[in-house]
């Protein structure tokens, strides 16, 4: 963490905890940051379904140039029905 960081997030703290302190009521305790940081941080299934698809047409276009054809029909085919399934 650089001083910057440091710095941004200790004024951030310094902030919540004052404001928590003056109205109790609408204090969160940081649970909102953390919520927020873990939602980001999870991969739908189509994340997945997509990254695979952009790794099969990598080693669909190296089989391709490598003229093996029946393993770039088999990749072609599974690209095909992760995209049927998007």
């Amino acid at each position: 963490m650089t001083d910057k960081e440091y710095k941004a997030l200790y004024n951030r703290i310094k902030k919540d905890l004052y404001e928590e302190f003056l109205d109790p009521d609408t204090a969160t305790y940081g649970l909102d940051i953390i919520n927020d940081d873990i939602y980001e941080s999870i991969e739908s299934p189509k994340d997945d379904i997509k990254s695979e698809i952009k790794n099969l047409k990598l080693i669909l276009q190296e089989y391709l140039i490598t003229e093996e054809y029946e393993k770039a029909a088999i990749i072609n085919q599974r690209i095909n029905d992760l995209q049927d399934k998007l």
